[in-house]
């Protein structure tokens, strides 16, 4: 009797598949992953612009002295790189945002590494200003 019923119920199903339907509303994933992504780029731009202001609120090394924890002070050089590393960062998770918004169901793959390269560099500039 079980076996009646699983063929005739695969036999409707089948019948029923020819039959054009509406399709209900679905949640896309790739576009929920894809904005809690951007959103954690936006945090952690925030977070490195937070930095960047911490690090050149520090007073200015004087010439030929290196920072340490005797000598707490801000290398010329380290802000000069930070400031370029800053703007490109900027652009690259302004852009970002940009294609995702005006984009919604587009591939932003090469924006997010561009995105996130970009933050790994002010990263890095920051940490040569420790050293």
């Amino acid at each position: 009797m079980r076996k009646l019923v699983a063929a005739t119920a695969l036999i409707s199903g089948l019948a029923l598949a020819g039959c054009e339907t509406i399709s209900l509303p679905s949640l896309n994933l790739n576009t929920a992953v894809t904005l809690n992504t951007i959103y954690g780029i936006e945090n952690a731009y925030g977070v490195a612009v937070n930095a960047a202001n911490a690090y050149k609120a520090l007073p200015l090394c004087r010439t030929g002295t290196v920072p340490g924890a005797a000598n707490i002070c801000a290398k010329r050089s380290v802000i000069e790189r930070l400031q370029t590393a800053m703007r490109k960062a900027r652009l690259a998770v302004n852009n970002l945002v940009a294609l995702q918004k005006a984009y919604p169901s587009v591939d932003i793959t090469n924006a997010l590494a561009a995105a996130q390269s970009a933050l790994i560099g002010v990263q890095q500039v920051l940490a040569s200003g420790a050293q």
